[in-house]
């Protein structure tokens, strides 16, 4: 018997460990859902913590330091990124391989692309490096719509400076270690600039997210 429960705790503190070692998710700091979605949307800086010891990633999103919904990684070979408010589903990412938007064009390249899909599984956008063919130049990221459309903003290949379609800098990505001698714990936020009239959908600055966790992630691996 005291064996069996030995067990059942190994087992236990060995799932908490995949969950990133966090609680879940904490209350929301705004009266709805709407006026939550609409802070990430607007805010000044989103924040998310990491793991980089951690199989998966679960960590509250802060909209200019509140608390305004929740990320979940699940899976390992088909992961899925869950964004949810109070609960409830707002929409979740998934790498895409298979599909038209993979395709090279006469024109582009493409790399590693994640879509974005609401409650109902409807493809509310995505995300891809991309690059010019023949030009020689480095891979960027484009934010396109449903359709494949791409939006009037883009990052570069590593997320940490995101564009307008003049050329100006509209969002910082930063990804880094909590503290000096800190190896596991790290954040990423995504910033915008105060003087740019361009704002940037939540869904976007997910997208940055994701590309900056999974390169710093893999630059840290034991």
């Amino acid at each position: 018997m005291k064996r069996e429960k030995r067990i059942a705790m190994i087992l236990a503190t060995l799932a908490a460990t995949v969950l990133c070692g966090c609680g879940g998710a904490s209350a929301i700091a705004f009266v709805s859902e709407e006026a939550a979605k609409e802070a990430l949307n607007t805010a000044g800086t989103v924040h998310f913590d990491g793991d980089v010891k951690a199989v998966n990633q679960g960590t509250d999103i802060l909209a200019d330091g509140q608390v305004a919904g929740y990320m979940e990684e699940t899976g390992f070979f088909d992961t899925k990124w869950t964004v949810s408010i109070d609960g409830n589903t707002w929409f979740y990412a998934k790498f895409v391989t298979d599909e038209p938007i993979n395709e090279n064009t006469d024109t582009l390249v493409s790399a590693t692309t994640y879509g974005f899909y609401d409650a109902a599984d409807t493809c509310i956008g995505y995300a891809q490096e991309q690059a010019v063919k023949g030009e020689g130049g480095d891979y960027y990221i484009c934010y396109m719509d449903a359709d494949g459309n791409p939006k009037d903003y883009y990052s570069n290949q590593k997320a940490t400076q995101t564009y307008d379609s003049e050329g100006n800098l509209i969002a910082t990505g930063t990804v880094d270690f909590n503290g000096f001698f800190e190896n596991q714990h790290c954040y990423v936020e995504i910033t915008a600039e105060e003087d740019s009239t361009m704002q940037m959908d939540f869904m976007d600055k997910m997208a940055m997210y994701l590309y900056l966790f999974s390169d710093f992630n893999s630059e840290h691996l034991d």
